[in-house]
């Protein structure tokens, strides 16, 4: 596979779908810190207070 060398850049943002956001939030409610809840989602805290 070959890298696209055009002017327009890919989108670099992560797309999430409904069930990971879902499970995002339900974690987030439930741990004692939104720190241990994007660990164990494998994304950072700025992301959960979105």
């Amino acid at each position: 596979m070959t890298a696209k060398k055009s002017g327009s850049s890919p989108d670099k943002r992560r797309k999430y779908d409904e069930a990971f956001e879902a499970e995002a939030l339900r974690l987030a409610r439930e741990s004692r810190s939104t720190q241990a809840a994007a660990q164990q989602l494998g994304t950072s805290p700025k992301l959960l207070y979105r």
